[in-house]
């Protein structure tokens, strides 16, 4: 199998969760690992790219039609429509929960957008293109649904918790059920949060417009229709995170209180660099780029992780993929260095870069996935692109099995068995504490160590601790949660 092919196993998982009300782990991590290049594919990539998008299929909300693919999931979101008629029944849930917040939800989807505009051939020499570009527009189709008008935007779908009590995060039964058995009895309508002028978020619009921009690039060879849709959505989100400027982390919204500790935005500079980045590859108007350079300017203290959060190294790799501008391909290398031997990252002993202890694998995938857009616009051959190539195939094959276990479910040996996923331990299909007090499905959920009764596959778990070691425990999440 091709580098590149091993390249998209990187970012098709990106469904990491930043609790940042529960303690961080330790991150002691202090070694730099030398590592050679094999000289053939240790692991079948190709397998490992079919499972990854195969796990969207786990996360899906709505009416699930012919392309339904795993068993145990089913239509779900049955009480989804919002308060101005919007149909909110579509998208994807957040990791373990059925949660839809905008910031991660859109970035998601921007981000399996990036990997078919970069690696889209080598997804079709393996028949996935089709399978990402519809995974993509899974979840488009729901960012149009949330332009409720030109005033309001859909930023959040779901109740998460009411003051102490936990609601979404309390249920711990499938979504198919959810409307029967959630705590309270409250609907998801009830959680709503618009965007608009009173209520700023720059980086939910500027996201939303980026995962559409993005969208709008890869269809427009196959469907220019929807390419010219979500375009149009694309240009306006973004108009309205320019125009509006604001932060969630400032919201008075009563549903946006609990956002904060799951998903504490830094900035939203980044997010209107990353969008307007999109928009000049999608439109190619020099004006985007011209905006994209003063946000980035105003975001560059901020270039030193790719992830949910932060996108100033994805909107380097982009625009230089697109001009090979030396300043763009500077901001890309400062990024890179960093990881490299000397740098202010470092790895576990076996070698996995360790940049947080919470979600490990899912910054060393984010990672590796710049380093392989890189070294594929420099050349693979160059002597940079070797390196980097060197430094993601030392990720992804740790990721894979190097370490001594896979960490991807449902492949390789010793994958993990209770990943901290509600749906594929308590599915419609099998649910044996149906109808039972919330508080004691969870403590089972949590506590018990029966393995999950149906395999998340292609689900990359939050990984190691800083000494490589990891529990296999779903009362562990820090290590089990997607």
């Amino acid at each position: 199998m091709s580098q590149v092919v091993r390249s998209l196993t990187y970012t098709l998982l990106l469904w990491g969760t930043s609790i940042s009300n529960a303690q961080d782990p330790p991150n002691h991590a202090d070694s730099t690992v030398p590592y050679d290049l094999p000289g053939s594919p240790k692991y079948d990539y190709s397998e490992t790219l079919h499972k990854s998008l195969l796990f969207y299929h786990s996360q899906r909300s709505g009416k699930l039609g012919p392309n339904r693919r795993l068993a145990w999931r089913g239509d779900s979101c049955h009480i989804c429509t919002g308060p101005k008629g919007e149909d909110l029944s579509g998208g994807y849930y957040e990791a373990a929960n059925t949660m839809k917040w905008g910031l991660p939800l859109a970035w998601t989807l921007s981000q399996l957008a990036f990997n078919v505009y970069v690696f889209g051939d080598a997804m079709k020499s393996v028949g996935q293109l089709t399978e990402a570009k519809e995974g993509v527009k899974w979840g488009t189709d729901y960012l149009v649904n949330c332009v409720s008008d030109s005033e309001n935007f859909v930023g959040q779908f779901g109740v998460s918790a009411v003051g102490d009590v936990d609601i979404d995060f309390g249920y711990f039964g499938p979504p198919e059920e959810y409307e029967i058995w959630v705590p309270r009895g409250i609907q998801r309508p009830e959680g709503i949060a618009y965007i608009n002028s009173t209520n700023p978020s720059s980086e939910i619009l500027g996201e939303s417009a980026a995962a559409l921009a993005a969208a709008a690039v890869i269809f427009a060879d196959s469907d220019k229709a929807y390419s010219d849709l979500v375009l149009g959505h694309a240009k306006d989100l973004y108009t309205r995170g320019k125009t509006y400027n604001g932060t969630y982390m400032d919201s008075k919204h009563p549903n946006q209180q609990t956002v904060k500790g799951w998903y504490p935005s830094s900035i939203y500079t980044d997010e209107l660099a990353w969008a307007a980045a999109w928009l000049y590859i999608a439109t190619k108007d020099e004006t985007y780029r011209h905006e994209a350079d003063g946000w980035i300017e105003k975001a560059k203290d901020h270039s030193t992780e790719y992830s949910w959060d932060e996108k100033l190294p994805g909107a380097y790799t982009l625009l230089f993929m697109q001009t090979r501008n030396e300043t763009y391909k500077a901001g890309v290398e400062e990024f890179l260095n960093a990881f490299y031997p000397g740098g202010t990252v470092k790895q576990t002993a076996k070698g996995l870069t360790y940049q947080e202890a919470w979600g490990s694998l899912r910054y060393a995938c984010n990672t590796g996935f710049i380093f392989m857009a890189y070294a594929k616009t420099i050349g693979y051959r160059e002597p940079a692109g070797q390196k980097a190539v060197t430094f993601a195939a030392q990720q992804i094959n740790y990721i894979l099995g190097d370490c001594g276990r896979s960490w991807i479910v449902g492949f390789g040996k010793d994958y993990p068995l209770r990943p901290y996923h509600k749906s594929s331990y308590n599915s419609f299909i099998d649910f044996p504490m149906r109808g039972q007090d919330n508080g004691d499905i969870g403590g089972d959920f949590m506590h018990s160590t029966t393995v999950n009764r149906f395999i998340l596959y292609g689900a990359v778990v939050g990984g190691p601790s800083w000494d490589d070691s990891f529990l296999d425990n779903r009362e562990k999440y820090e290590y089990t949660d997607k």
